[in-house]
């Protein structure tokens, strides 16, 4: 069941995002380095240094979220010209030092490989916990392995049986992904209000778990008819484009692109 969500993704996905400035960058190390092996891992890795290889990425990114809890996400995929899912990214960071980082690959939109790096940074220490899964076509774990990694230390991987628990981790991970990227479920978004920040005006969609914001321009039509009667889209779910700015200054946020109704 892992990926049936993902696969009605993608016709959907173009409506949804644009394409961002520059990926998340999800490398501990650059090289992968295994204690043992499994028949045929050759061909998995043979394959994950192609896709790294590429140049020709369409980049996906979704909108930048916020828990109500404090925590924050985003997630980002990468197709190929054809449109079809090579690579996928998820990132949430919480407040108290703790950053979870998931990269899925895929092999004809079939989830083949898994990474999930969890940084924990205390006081002056750094550590980071790595796991990599690798899946059959029936979307099964047949091989996972483990290290841990202490202020820059370097360590192979380790092999490490496969558990209920990291299945589901995964599962909750792609799902959240799909969602993220739809702008549906738990990421459904509803307008909740503006804000001014760093001099611009902000607007802010989200639901009761997360929310998101926006900078828009006051000259917006779409916007000035939501700020002119607010109670008229009072519960309605919005979908919207939006584009991923950096300013010179390092100032990085979401901008309003256009804006259409559910």
């Amino acid at each position: 069941m892992i990926l049936k969500v993902l696969l009605l993704l993608f016709p959907i996905l173009l409506l949804s995002c644009q394409e961002t400035t520059k990926d998340l960058v999800v490398k501990p190390t650059a090289e992968l380095s295994f204690e043992s092996s499994f028949e045929g891992q050759s061909s998995f890795l043979n394959y994950r240094q192609k896709v790294e290889n590429r140049k020709d990425f369409q980049r996906l990114s979704s909108l930048f979220f916020t828990h109500k809890s404090g925590y924050t996400i985003k997630s980002e995929a990468l197709l190929d010209p054809k449109g079809e899912i090579l690579k996928a990214y998820l990132e949430k960071v919480d407040t108290f030092g703790l950053k979870v980082q998931y990269t899925f690959y895929f092999l004809k939109e079939v989830l083949s490989m898994a990474q999930v790096v969890k940084t924990h940074i205390h006081e002056s220490t750094e550590k980071i916990e790595d796991s990599f899964i690798f899946y059959n076509a029936n979307q099964s774990p047949i091989a996972c392995y483990f290290r841990q990694l202490v202020n820059g230390e370097q360590a192979p991987y380790k092999a490490v049986g496969t558990d209920k628990k990291s299945n589901e981790e995964i599962d909750l991970a792609l799902q959240m992904f799909s969602q993220m990227q739809n702008q549906t479920g738990s990421f459904s978004l509803q307008f909740q209000g503006f804000d001014e920040a760093f001099n611009k005006k902000f607007v802010q969609f989200g639901n009761a778990e997360f929310s998101t914001n926006l900078a828009y321009a006051p000259t917006d039509e779409e916007i000035a008819s939501i700020k002119s009667n607010p109670e008229a889209v009072k519960n309605q779910n919005f979908l919207l484009q939006f584009q991923d700015i950096q300013e010179a200054s390092g100032l990085q946020y979401q901008v309003l692109t256009a804006l259409q109704k559910k």
